[in-house]
């Protein structure tokens, strides 16, 4: 019985299509351009294409429900946040033979508010950031003169449909009252009541899951060793550590309040002043570090596959502990802004670890336990695509800024 799996330039989705494909699972993958990251492994059988969920998500709709009802795949599986928002939203339109392993849209859209989880954290006495959030007409001028500096200005969605187009807001970083100020007013404008946050100083903690019927069908503990950019964002290099069961138990607790159903990822600070870890958010999906998962013996892929099918599926937390996962082109992109000299953000305290240092860690290519996540000598299809991407990406941007500034140079003389 075939899958799907949207957004096939994601890492997580590459590593869905290798888990399944390899326990024989036939694997279409959807994107809305050809070729894509996870369409070129050799685990794909079959490649399909849409429009943009994020340029028109009516279009990916009615693409996808022509799809499903071509009866090609009986298990459906969106992999970012906005196909999960569209594919929920279309539940009872889709044929009951196609099983879709999420929650009900409003537990999608409930998770993705920021806002709405770190209430929900406090309540089942999960450890937070101290959060101010502006909801009521309160005076942010009023409210910026009685913070600690630097605070997080979060949007409260990552993703924000805003009159028909998907909207990004920026994680930005304030030094005093006035930066605040200007800056959360930027933010606010893109999506409405971001977060102000205390900065929590330490290391990045995930806690992997899988819920079903309100039980825990598997879980696994990892930590960030660095991340792109390198101040804080998406993990390039991770490592899987001891299950902590406490935290194990507090993030099912706060799943299981909402009524979760499926894959989702709680993130953490470990904050170096108290010793403990501190909420940060929830990626209800697949994550980008699935991967590690997967090497580290939790196949979260094939057990959701073989949940939504029905299957009777024994909970599992048994995993290899010190397994390491790299992203080498985003640990690249992540050197390369420390070698650039570019400051970290405007109120963000810099880095104490020096460029060589950087370098020499990068450099490192082959270490014990550690594998890349992308690049894979059984299936060099993706590696080879985001190779030749990434050099395109490059080449791109160099020709940008070579005509900016001869650009400049010409309205100068």
């Amino acid at each position: 019985m075939a899958a799907f799996v949207t957004d096939g330039n994601l890492r997580s989705s590459l590593a869905v299509v290798r888990a399944l494909g390899r326990a024989g699972i036939p694997v279409i993958v959807g994107e809305s351009h050809h070729p894509c990251l996870a369409g070129s492994s050799k685990h794909c059988t079959e490649r399909s294409y849409y429009p943009s969920p994020q340029d028109d998500p009516a279009g990916f709709q009615r693409a996808l429900g022509d799809l499903a009802a071509s009866g090609r795949f009986n298990v459906l599986l969106p992999m970012s946040d906005v196909t999960m928002q569209l594919v929920a939203g279309m539940r009872s339109t889709l044929p009951p033979t196609v099983r879709i392993p999420i929650p009900d849209e409003q537990v999608i859209l409930s998770v993705q508010d920021k806002r709405f989880m770190v209430q929900q954290a406090r309540q089942v006495g999960i450890g937070c950031p101290r959060t101010v959030t502006l909801e009521g007409g309160e005076d942010i001028q009023a409210v910026a003169q009685g913070l600690n500096y630097p605070v997080v200005i979060k949007p409260r969605f990552s993703r924000y449909l805003n009159n028909g187009v998907w909207v990004t807001g920026p994680v930005v970083y304030a030094r005093d009252p006035q930066d605040l100020v200007a800056k959360y007013e930027s933010v606010h404008r893109l999506i409405p009541h971001p977060l102000i946050q205390e900065m929590i100083p330490g290391e990045g903690r995930g806690v992997f899951l899988l819920i079903w019927d309100g039980e825990l069908k598997a879980a696994l503990c990892h930590r960030r060793l660095r991340e792109k950019p390198p101040w804080g964002g998406v993990s390039v290099y991770s490592e899987t550590v001891p299950l902590d069961s406490a935290l194990v138990q507090q993030s099912l607790e706060l799943l299981q309040a909402i009524r979760w159903q499926g894959p989702a990822m709680v993130e953490f600070k470990l904050d170096k002043r108290e010793g403990r870890a501190k909420f940060m958010e929830v990626n209800g999906r697949f994550w980008g570090s699935l991967q590690l998962a997967i090497d580290a013996g939790v196949n979260f892929p094939l057990l959701l596959y073989r949940l939504a099918l029905g299957e009777s599926v024994p909970a599992q937390r048994d995993y290899r502990v010190g397994i390491k996962s790299r992203w080498l082109l985003g640990d690249l992109d992540s050197l390369l802004i420390r070698l650039r000299g570019r400051n970290w953000p405007n109120g963000l305290p810099g880095s104490d670890r020096s460029k060589l240092k950087a370098t020499l860690d990068f450099l490192r290519l082959y270490e014990s336990n550690s594998r890349f996540d992308v690049l894979r000598f059984g299936d060099l299809g993706p590696g080879w695509f985001e190779f030749k991407d990434y050099v395109r990406a490059t080449l791109r941007s160099l020709r940008r800024r070579s005509s900016v500034e001869v650009s400049s140079e010409g309205r100068s003389t």
